[in-house]
């Protein structure tokens, strides 16, 4: 379990996070949701060690969880960086060569995992002639590559197609299953409400509310409402109306 507490995070004198908390467990997908400008990806890039924070403090149990131990985590950023004169393959290999992994079994889980996404016909293409959903397909190939026990995604689903969508929906849910952690920062409310256990709702750099759907319905007094309802009410209008609204929560 890894326990987020208090965290800040300042660019010069702009203040990016203030106030964000949360819990991040095993065995459990949890759901980054919040408006452009909130701090999904800052907090993610401070949970992957990427950067520093300003404040507050990230704490685990869990020796081998990251941020100081960066072997176990797989993480698909907001703009993944790619060789595009590399094949999507010898992309994939590059990386599992970073963890070290034998040739046997780099060469079988790349297999395995460009044939899950349906990329077998497109792996040995340069990333240079790559569509935006191929390219998004090798970056989470490679993200997986080394086994992670937590896996980080900061909008994994922009430019997916359905097919791919649903296979990425599947990897989350044998990830769960393998009590391994997963955290996805996402515009796509379906998504975190169909696959994810709980939810972090940031506004304006704090945690607004922590919890699983039914209780925010609760919180909220919508009881009937889907995700997608709760969320443009507290946020749809104003930003500065959900900050006033006082729904924060801890699960």
């Amino acid at each position: 379990m890894i326990t987020i507490k208090q965290l800040a995070k300042s660019y010069g004198n702009k203040p990016a996070l203030s106030d964000v908390s949360m819990t991040i467990r095993r065995g459990e997908a949890l759901a980054l949701l919040g408006h452009n400008g909130a701090g999904k990806t800052t907090t993610l890039r401070l949970l992957c060690g990427l950067l520093q924070p300003s404040g507050g403090r990230i704490e685990s149990g869990d020796p081998c969880a990251p941020p100081a131990c960066k072997t176990s985590l797989g993480f698909v950023p907001d703009e993944p960086v790619m060789f595009d004169y590399l094949t999507g393959n010898e992309m994939v290999h590059f990386v599992g060569t970073l963890y070290r992994l034998k040739r046997d079994q780099l060469e079988a889980r790349a297999a395995r995992y460009f044939r899950t996404f349906e990329m077998n016909g497109a792996r040995d293409g340069l990333i240079h002639g790559y569509s935006r959903g191929m390219r998004q397909k090798t970056a989470i190939i490679a993200s997986l590559i080394h086994d992670p026990q937590y896996w980080f995604m900061d909008e994994p689903d922009r430019a997916l197609d359905p097919v791919a969508m649903k296979t990425l929906k599947d990897l989350i849910q044998q990830f769960k299953a393998e009590n391994k952690a997963v955290v996805i920062s996402t515009h796509r409310l379906d998504v975190a409400e169909s696959v994810c256990d709980r939810m972090v709702i940031l506004n304006q750099g704090t945690t607004l509310f922590e919890g699983g759907i039914q209780e925010l319905r609760k919180t909220t007094g919508l009881e009937c409402s889907t995700l997608e309802e709760i969320y443009v009410r507290l946020l749809g209008s104003s930003q500065d109306k959900a900050h006033r609204s006082g729904v924060k929560s801890n699960d």
